[in-house]
């Protein structure tokens, strides 16, 4: 049976200094917010990041006037994250995390998030099928083997993810923050504009697929 969660939290966590990459004159963590905001415009807001991110958030969150809280921690670490949130996350039914390095989300796909958590799942992201040609390599450059691409998936965010299926004890987690065992875990199809810029490089990529989208609409 389905049940409406109405009470829900946004995390952006910041995962790399990308995250203040600017795609076509805007910082990939001011995309995401935005992107957030056209599907769930009145959430509350949480950042989480490092301490020496934490003047560039300031200006940024003022400078555009964004509501927000800040969780001061190391947030590739599940268990820190955690230990930042967990008293706030606590009073919501469940939590959204979103990497910060992701700039581009598509209202569609957060409604099948949601669908999905209201259809049972404890904890739900989106990911698409790996493509790409993968070999293990040796130091010395000899291909060692060839990986299965169908058992392999490119992950992606948001991550939404019920207070209830939290593990506040826990450590090993492939998920933002530690799930009990036995939650119900599901993927939904991502969209291949959720890639991370981890690069100026791939920045310049992206800034190239949105020009080129711009000129086919």
């Amino acid at each position: 049976m389905s049940q409406k969660v109405t009470s829900l939290r946004l995390v952006v966590v910041v995962t790399s200094h990308s995250a203040f990459l600017e795609v076509n004159g805007q910082p990939c963590i001011i995309r995401a917010i935005e992107g957030l905001r056209v599907f769930w415009p009145t959430l509350p807001l949480t950042i989480a990041s490092s301490n020496e991110n934490e003047p560039s958030i300031r200006t940024l969150m003022a400078h555009r006037r964004i509501s927000h809280e800040l969780a001061r921690c190391d947030s590739n670490s599940p268990t820190e994250l955690l230990k930042a949130l967990n008293q706030g996350a606590s009073h919501y039914e469940a939590v959204i995390f979103h990497d910060a390095s992701r700039p581009l989300i598509h209202p569609e796909l957060l409604l099948r998030l949601m669908n999905s958590l209201e259809a049972g799942a404890d904890a739900v992201r989106p990911s698409i099928a790996f493509t790409e040609t993968l070999k293990i390599v040796r130091p010395d450059g000899v291909i060692r083997e060839t990986l299965d691409r169908t058992s392999v998936r490119h992950i992606s965010t948001p991550e939404v993810i019920r207070t209830s299926a939290i593990d506040i004890d826990g450590v090993v987690s492939g998920w933002f923050v530690p799930l009990k065992n036995g939650s119900r875990l599901e993927q939904i199809e991502g969209a291949p504009e959720g890639l991370r810029i981890n690069s100026e490089s791939e920045r310049d990529l992206l800034e190239s697929f949105l020009h080129w989208r711009q000129l086919n609409v």
